[in-house]
Protein backbone atom coordinates (compact mmCIF):
# COMPACT_ATOMS: atom_id res chain seq x y z
CA UNK A 1 0.00 0.00 0.00
CA UNK A 2 1.23 3.50 -0.73
CA UNK A 3 2.46 5.39 2.34
CA UNK A 4 0.50 8.47 1.40
CA UNK A 5 -2.66 8.86 -0.60
CA UNK A 6 -1.74 10.65 -3.82
CA UNK A 7 -3.97 13.37 -5.14
CA UNK A 8 -6.17 12.31 -8.06
CA UNK A 9 -4.33 12.91 -11.31
CA UNK A 10 -5.15 12.94 -14.98
CA UNK A 11 -1.64 11.62 -15.65
CA UNK A 12 -1.90 7.91 -16.60
CA UNK A 13 1.59 7.18 -15.24
CA UNK A 14 0.71 8.67 -11.85
CA UNK A 15 -2.59 6.74 -11.75
CA UNK A 16 -0.99 3.40 -12.63
CA UNK A 17 1.91 4.03 -10.22
CA UNK A 18 -0.63 4.23 -7.39
CA UNK A 19 -1.15 0.48 -7.79
CA UNK A 20 1.94 -0.73 -9.65
CA UNK A 21 4.50 1.32 -7.73
CA UNK A 22 4.36 -1.23 -4.92
CA UNK A 23 6.99 -4.01 -4.93
CA UNK A 24 4.58 -6.40 -3.17
CA UNK A 25 1.93 -5.91 -5.86
CA UNK A 26 4.47 -6.62 -8.60
CA UNK A 27 5.65 -9.82 -6.88
CA UNK A 28 2.07 -11.02 -6.46
CA UNK A 29 1.32 -10.26 -10.10
CA UNK A 30 4.47 -12.20 -11.08
CA UNK A 31 3.13 -15.24 -9.24
CA UNK A 32 -0.29 -14.91 -10.83
CA UNK A 33 1.31 -14.72 -14.28
CA UNK A 34 3.26 -17.88 -13.41
CA UNK A 35 -0.08 -19.60 -12.74
CA UNK A 36 0.23 -19.59 -8.93
CA UNK A 37 -3.27 -18.84 -7.63
CA UNK A 38 -3.44 -19.83 -3.95
CA UNK A 39 -2.68 -17.55 -1.02
CA UNK A 40 -0.23 -19.86 0.75
CA UNK A 41 1.81 -20.43 -2.41
CA UNK A 42 1.83 -16.72 -3.26
CA UNK A 43 2.98 -15.90 0.27
CA UNK A 44 5.68 -18.60 0.26
CA UNK A 45 7.00 -17.69 -3.20
CA UNK A 46 7.17 -13.95 -2.60
CA UNK A 47 8.46 -14.01 0.98
CA UNK A 48 5.88 -11.36 1.88
CA UNK A 49 4.09 -11.49 5.22
CA UNK A 50 0.59 -13.01 5.20
CA UNK A 51 -0.84 -9.64 6.22
CA UNK A 52 0.87 -7.91 3.29
CA UNK A 53 -0.30 -10.55 0.79
CA UNK A 54 -3.85 -10.31 2.12
CA UNK A 55 -3.90 -6.51 1.92
CA UNK A 56 -2.44 -6.44 -1.61
CA UNK A 57 -4.82 -9.14 -2.88
CA UNK A 58 -7.75 -7.09 -1.53
CA UNK A 59 -6.33 -4.01 -3.25
CA UNK A 60 -5.93 -5.87 -6.56
CA UNK A 61 -9.47 -7.20 -6.29
CA UNK A 62 -10.87 -3.75 -5.49
CA UNK A 63 -9.09 -2.35 -8.56
CA UNK A 64 -10.58 -5.08 -10.78
CA UNK A 65 -7.21 -6.71 -11.51
CA UNK A 66 -8.06 -10.09 -9.93
CA UNK A 67 -11.12 -12.11 -8.95
CA UNK A 68 -11.44 -14.60 -6.13
CA UNK A 69 -13.00 -18.02 -6.76
CA UNK A 70 -13.67 -20.38 -3.85
CA UNK A 71 -12.02 -23.80 -4.08
CA UNK A 72 -12.77 -24.98 -0.53
CA UNK A 73 -15.86 -24.46 1.64
CA UNK A 74 -14.72 -25.27 5.22
CA UNK A 75 -12.75 -23.16 5.87
CA UNK A 76 -13.45 -20.96 2.86
CA UNK A 77 -10.35 -20.59 0.68
CA UNK A 78 -9.99 -18.89 -2.67
CA UNK A 79 -7.97 -19.07 -5.85
CA UNK A 80 -7.02 -15.70 -7.30
CA UNK A 81 -7.47 -15.22 -11.03
CA UNK A 82 -6.39 -12.37 -13.28
CA UNK A 83 -9.27 -10.48 -14.88
CA UNK A 84 -8.90 -9.09 -18.41
CA UNK A 85 -7.58 -5.89 -16.76
CA UNK A 86 -5.01 -7.99 -14.90
CA UNK A 87 -4.04 -9.94 -18.00
CA UNK A 88 -3.38 -6.63 -19.75
CA UNK A 89 -0.62 -5.99 -17.20
CA UNK A 90 1.39 -8.83 -18.76
CA UNK A 91 3.11 -6.46 -21.17
CA UNK A 92 4.10 -4.19 -18.25
CA UNK A 93 5.74 -7.00 -16.27
CA UNK A 94 7.25 -8.49 -19.43
CA UNK A 95 8.79 -5.09 -20.26
CA UNK A 96 10.18 -4.86 -16.71
CA UNK A 97 11.66 -8.35 -17.09
CA UNK A 98 13.24 -7.42 -20.42
CA UNK A 99 14.66 -4.16 -19.05
CA UNK A 100 16.15 -5.96 -16.05
CA UNK A 101 17.67 -8.68 -18.24
CA UNK A 102 19.33 -5.96 -20.36
CA UNK A 103 20.22 -3.29 -17.79
CA UNK A 104 19.32 -4.37 -14.25
CA UNK A 105 22.55 -6.10 -13.29
CA UNK A 106 25.34 -5.08 -15.67
CA UNK A 107 27.98 -6.49 -13.31
CA UNK A 108 26.49 -9.95 -13.88
CA UNK A 109 26.46 -9.57 -17.67
CA UNK A 110 28.26 -12.45 -19.29
CA UNK A 111 28.11 -11.09 -22.83
CA UNK A 112 25.66 -11.88 -25.62
CA UNK A 113 25.51 -15.60 -24.74
CA UNK A 114 24.62 -15.06 -21.08
CA UNK A 115 21.81 -17.14 -19.71
CA UNK A 116 18.52 -15.36 -19.21
CA UNK A 117 16.82 -15.89 -15.84
CA UNK A 118 13.78 -17.17 -17.74
CA UNK A 119 13.90 -18.26 -21.35
CA UNK A 120 10.55 -17.85 -23.07
CA UNK A 121 9.30 -19.71 -26.12
CA UNK A 122 6.30 -18.71 -28.18
CA UNK A 123 3.43 -21.13 -27.68
CA UNK A 124 2.21 -20.78 -31.28
CA UNK A 125 5.43 -21.51 -33.18
CA UNK A 126 7.84 -22.77 -30.48
CA UNK A 127 10.45 -20.09 -31.26
CA UNK A 128 12.75 -18.75 -28.51
CA UNK A 129 11.71 -15.09 -28.20
CA UNK A 130 14.74 -13.84 -26.23
CA UNK A 131 13.92 -10.30 -25.07
CA UNK A 132 11.61 -9.46 -27.96
CA UNK A 133 8.00 -8.27 -27.81
CA UNK A 134 7.25 -9.58 -31.30
CA UNK A 135 8.04 -13.24 -31.97
CA UNK A 136 11.15 -13.40 -34.18
CA UNK A 137 9.88 -16.72 -35.58
CA UNK A 138 6.39 -15.80 -36.78
CA UNK A 139 5.99 -12.06 -36.20
CA UNK A 140 3.09 -12.38 -33.76
CA UNK A 141 2.81 -9.91 -30.88
CA UNK A 142 3.62 -11.58 -27.55
CA UNK A 143 0.71 -11.37 -25.11
CA UNK A 144 -0.60 -12.97 -21.93
CA UNK A 145 -0.87 -16.72 -22.45
CA UNK A 146 1.31 -16.77 -25.57
CA UNK A 147 4.57 -17.73 -23.83
CA UNK A 148 5.93 -20.73 -21.97
CA UNK A 149 8.89 -19.96 -19.71
CA UNK A 150 11.79 -22.16 -18.71
CA UNK A 151 13.75 -20.85 -15.71
CA UNK A 152 17.51 -21.00 -15.71
CA UNK A 153 19.10 -23.46 -13.29
CA UNK A 154 20.39 -20.51 -11.26
CA UNK A 155 16.92 -18.98 -10.89
CA UNK A 156 15.39 -22.34 -9.97
CA UNK A 157 18.07 -22.84 -7.28
CA UNK A 158 17.60 -19.31 -5.95
CA UNK A 159 13.84 -19.73 -5.68
CA UNK A 160 14.18 -23.13 -4.01
CA UNK A 161 16.69 -21.75 -1.50
CA UNK A 162 14.16 -19.10 -0.49
CA UNK A 163 11.52 -21.75 0.18
CA UNK A 164 9.43 -20.97 -2.89
CA UNK A 165 7.78 -23.43 -5.21
CA UNK A 166 10.23 -25.07 -7.60
CA UNK A 167 10.14 -23.59 -11.07
CA UNK A 168 10.19 -26.19 -13.75
CA UNK A 169 8.24 -24.67 -16.60
CA UNK A 170 6.07 -21.59 -16.34
CA UNK A 171 2.91 -21.43 -18.36
CA UNK A 172 0.53 -18.57 -17.61
CA UNK A 173 -2.35 -20.62 -18.94
CA UNK A 174 -1.68 -23.45 -16.46
CA UNK A 175 -2.76 -23.68 -12.84
CA UNK A 176 -0.41 -24.60 -10.01
CA UNK A 177 -0.88 -24.63 -6.24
Amino acid sequence: MPRTVPLPSLCPIARSATLLGDRAVLLILRELFFGVRRFDAIQRNTGLTPQMVSARLRQLEKQGVIERHPYQVHPVRHDHWLTPAGQDLFSVLYAMRNWSERWGFPALDQGPQRDLAIRYTHRTCGHDVGLETICPGCGEELRYGSLVGQPSEALARERASLGGMPLRSMDSAATTD
